[in-house]
């Protein structure tokens, strides 16, 4: 015998019905291409960035997730965190 359950029915209060009631997403991982407009960056120097931070013993690992062969995904926070860790060494 089949399990038939039963859902609520759908009413205003339970149903989101505009674009405003849905709740932004914190993104996690994003390409690398779009890597550029997130931080206003030219694409060279976001991959000079990757390049950099892959050498370094704390970041290797931690700041790309290769998805595919053509596709690389670049954990968000962990160039944030690579960004600080560059600040001001340029003195």
């Amino acid at each position: 015998m089949t399990n038939v359950i039963e859902l609520p029915t759908p009413h205003p209060s339970n149903t989101v019905l505009k674009d405003e009631q849905v709740a932004p997403v914190k993104m996690i991982y994003c390409k690398i291409s779009t890597l550029p407009k997130l931080f206003n960056v030219s694409k060279a120097t976001c991959y000079r960035f990757i390049k950099e931070a892959e050498e370094m013993p704390e970041f290797t690992g931690r700041i790309c997730v290769d998805v595919s062969a053509t596709m690389t995904l670049v954990h968000i926070d962990t160039f944030v965190e690579f960004l600080r860790s560059k600040h001001k060494k340029y003195l």
